[in-house]
C-alpha cells in the first residue's frame, strides 16, 4: 500500500513566494518612507502648539527625514549642540535650568505627533504592501 499525493499550484505558491522574498526590502523602505513622511508632517504642525513658542520658525524647519538605511528610519532634528533645533530636545523630555535651579517640565510634540499619527502610518505601510504585491 503506497500513499501518493498530488500537488496542484505549488509551482504558482513557490514563484510568488520568491516574488514576496525579493520585493520586501524594496517594499519596506516605501513604507518606511511613506510613514516617515506622515510623521514629520504630524510633527511639523504640532512643534508650537504645546507651549513653544514660534519666534524664527528655526524649531518647525529643523525637522527632517533621513533616507532607510537598514530596515531603520528616523525622523526629527539632525542632532549635536550646534544644529538648528537642538532645544527641541529638551522641550520634549525637560530639563535642568541652572540660572533658575528648577526643572523644567516637559513639552512634548514629537511623542504627542507619533501617538496621533499611528494609525495613518500604519494605514500607509498597508497601502504600500498592497500595491507593491499586487492585492
Amino acid at each position: 500500500m503506497t500513499m501518493q499525493f498530488e500537488f496542484e499550484g505549488i509551482d504558482e505558491l513557490i514563484t510568488e513566494l520568491d516574488k514576496i522574498e525579493n520585493a520586501t526590502d524594496e517594499l519596506k523602505d516605501k513604507a518606511l518612507i511613506e510613514g516617515g513622511e506622515i510623521l514629520l508632517e504630524s510633527m511639523k504642525q504640532e512643534v508650537y502648539r504645546n507651549g513653544l513658542h514660534r519666534r524664527t520658525g528655526e524649531g518647525q524647519e529643523s525637522l527632517t527625514r533621513t533616507d532607510p538605511s537598514n530596515s531603520e528610519l528616523f525622523v526629527g532634528t539632525q542632532g549635536g549642540k550646534r544644529a538648528s533645533g537642538f532645544y527641541l530636545y529638551m522641550h520634549e523630555f525637560g530639563f535642568w535650568n541652572v540660572r533658575a535651579g528648577r526643572f523644567i517640565a516637559p513639552r512634548p510634540f514629537a511623542s504627542i505627533a507619533y501617538n496621533n499619527s499611528v494609525n495613518r502610518i500604519m494605514d500607509a505601510y498597508v497601502d504600500v504592501f498592497r500595491k507593491g504585491m499586487g492585492m
